[in-house]
């Protein structure tokens, strides 16, 4: 196995897009930062994105992807025990000091290993997500709407929404400032919606655009005082139903604290189905 790593976008795209790109639904968070790496602010951290490749296989040589932005996780596409953990112990001796990985649980474990025997650094396991999967149109609510209605999040209210986003990535190891910045996107974009009652918000919801016909949902939370209330599932209902009705409606993701069973049942009763698990590292 070789491994390849570059700071070139154009570069890793010209030779991963296609492979990337073949499997949507479990590359989407590559395929959204490869969307967005070309638009990035300048004094943004630069992404170090690695490949790697299989002399043997023939005409299509990428076995797996990956991406590494400092001080965050690498994110690892899908890809044989072998390559992750090939990839594993090539940036294991690589510059960079590592805080740990992200990815299906088989690649993260070997590429975990791979790391720690190349650097003597332990591995230990952090979060375990689950991965949901919308394929058509969402199961309807069924139950009456609470007072309120729904409205697109405002920028004087960044603030609040970032810290609501803190809050649900609870365990996470999200600093604030990249909350902010994803938060802002999402607010940029017209892709995070709240449901108001009473003049003031209760829940969030907050969405991708659209990628290779992928839609991922986060975050998702309702303030702690008025749970219960119906809010966020009325609040997931419209988005659901905005988003993912008639033809050429996008797939929909939703990922999972593997401890949250509120959220997955949530997402569940509107036609999410389990497609997967990810897995967490952090090296020492």
């Amino acid at each position: 196995m070789l491994v390849k790593t570059t700071r070139n976008i154009e570069e890793f795209i010209s030779e991963t897009g296609e492979w990337t790109a073949g499997n949507p639904v479990g590359n989407s968070i590559l395929l959204t930062m490869m969307a967005g790496a070309k638009h990035r602010p300048p004094t943004a951290p630069p992404i170090n994105w690695s490949r790697v490749e299989d002399p043997d296989s023939g005409a299509a040589p990428v076995v797996g992807v990956a991406a590494f932005t400092p001080p965050h996780l690498v994110v690892l596409s899908g890809m044989p025990d072998a390559a992750a953990a090939a990839l594993g112990a090539g940036l294991g001796t690589g510059p960079d000091l590592l805080p740990g990985v992200i990815g299906p649980d088989r690649a993260a474990a070997a590429f975990a290993a791979a790391w720690s025997g190349a650097t003597g650094r332990p591995a230990r396991p952090g979060r375990r997500e689950r991965v949901l999967r919308l394929d058509g149109p969402p199961l309807p609510s069924g139950r009456p709407a609470p007072s309120g209605q729904v409205r697109a999040a405002e920028v004087a209210e960044t603030e609040l929404f970032t810290g609501w986003c803190l809050e649900a990535a609870h365990g996470a190891g999200l600093s604030r400032e990249t909350a902010r910045r994803s938060v802002q996107g999402q607010i940029r974009g017209g892709l995070l919606r709240v449901w108001e009652d009473g003049g003031r918000p209760v829940a969030v919801l907050g969405r991708t655009a659209a990628v290779a016909g992928v839609v991922r949902y986060n975050p998702m939370y309702v303030e702690t005082g008025v749970r219960r209330g119906g809010y966020g599932r009325a609040l997931l209902a419209e988005v659901l139903t905005a988003v993912h009705s008639g033809d050429g409606a996008p797939v929909g993701l939703a990922v999972t604290a593997d401890g949250n069973s509120a959220i997955r049942t949530l997402f569940e009763s509107f036609g999410f189905r389990p497609s997967g698990g990810l897995s967490e590292y952090r090296f020492d």
